[in-house]
């Protein structure tokens, strides 16, 4: 099995747990990642057509929470000699594809579309939303055009807080961007899969973006704060105004999937 088929996974424990979170979080997200750990993540592959001859597309289908299907489109550079970086960029269903979906592999980026379902407002751990999200990672890292460990997660719209679930559940991801609303449904959940996250985050003004970038990175500052006794923010998370989205997403990736920054992350289930 190749390093990283089922990329590492941890869920850091708030100690002392937090009162604001729900009950047996980490328990609960350990079970879900066991549950799944066995299901094959690898995507199917089918030629499909690309606007530009320099790009090659194909459309995606692997298996998401309990089996389910989940569908995708990728875009890669033609010609890619050694592996690139990724993005897996989440979208609500039904929005389709569009033109802005060439820009990132026009960049030199293997750019992953997932259209997840809506959110399960009954459900306070959303749990099939999230769970397909941390899938679209994981089946991107398998693509032998990618380097597994450059890989940015970009959520936008109704479903953008799930790019904050992956980066709550994987230490490992280059960075993070949240385009769209947190839902208050979702909220306790969501802030304690900031307070766990060592992801760079970009977020763009929304409701609920204050508390992300209040939350995020808090564990690993009391991480911090327990052996030099300072507490300050250790994980970059910055709130943008800026309205050239598609120069914004570019200099935010590339900057965070440089050869030079990236690590080789442990297995840690």
């Amino acid at each position: 099995m190749p390093e990283y088929d089922l990329p590492p996974v941890a869920v850091m424990p708030a100690g002392p747990p937090a009162t604001d979170e729900p009950a047996d979080f980490d328990l609960f997200w350990s079970r879900t990642l066991a549950e799944h750990r066995d299901l094959e993540v690898a995507p199917e592959l089918a030629a499909a057509s690309a606007r530009s001859r320099d790009l090659v597309a194909e459309t995606v289908t692997f298996a998401g929470f309990g089996g389910r299907p989940v569908a995708g489109r990728l875009l890669t550079p033609a010609g890619a000699g050694t592996p690139l970086p990724g993005v897996v960029e989440l979208r609500p269903a039904g929005r389709g594809a569009d033109r802005d979906l060439e820009w990132l592999a026009g960049g030199g980026f293997v750019h992953l579309v997932v259209e997840l379902p809506g959110d399960d407002l009954d459900d306070p751990y959303n749990r099939g939303v999230f769970t397909d999200a941390l899938r679209s990672v994981q089946a991107l890292r398998t693509v032998t055009s990618v380097d597994p460990s450059r890989v940015a997660v970009l959520g936008t719209g109704p479903v953008a807080a799930a790019a904050v679930a992956a980066a709550g559940l994987l230490p490992d991801l280059a960075c993070a961007m949240v385009e769209g609303d947190i839902p208050a449904a979702h909220k306790d959940s969501l802030v304690a899969f900031a307070r766990r996250a060592s992801t760079p985050l970009q977020l763009t003004q929304g409701a609920g973006a204050q508390v992300l970038l209040e939350e995020w990175g808090f564990n690993a500052a009391l991480a911090l704060a327990a052996m030099t006794g300072t507490v300050k923010r250790v994980v970059e998370c910055v709130l943008t105004e800026d309205e050239d989205v598609p120069g914004r997403r570019a200099r935010w990736i590339t900057a965070h999937t440089r050869l030079s920054d990236v690590f080789v992350p442990t297995v840690a289930y």
